[in-house]
């Protein structure tokens, strides 16, 4: 299964334990790791319910931010302030985990 997610102007697709930088206009980048993607994650709750689904990336102060899945809409991709920076592995949420 694919992510359907792409990083903006590129042809590489969004994949669970990406590490990544999201550029701020002010303050310093943010880094983080993919760490939740619908679909290819194990389903949580807390990101995935009725009709919404999200994809997260679990940032390096432990926060986790959440986006909106939706990758047949452009305005669902991910956006051109966040870039691949490698490839790595990350166990991911997990179906158990909660965040509120």
């Amino acid at each position: 299964m694919t992510s359907g997610l792409f990083y903006y102007g590129t042809e590489e697709e969004v994949a669970i334990g990406d590490r990544i930088r999201i550029k701020r206009l002010f303050g310093k980048d943010l880094k983080g790791v993919v760490v939740y993607i619908p679909g290819i994650s194990p389903k949580n709750s807390d990101l995935e319910y009725e009709d919404v689904k999200q994809w997260a990336i679990e940032l390096s102060n432990g926060e986790l931010n959440v986006m909106l899945y939706a990758p047949n809409h452009r305005l669902g991709q991910p956006k051109k302030n966040i870039f691949l920076v490698s490839r790595g592995e990350s166990e991911g949420v997990k179906p158990e985990d909660r965040f509120h």
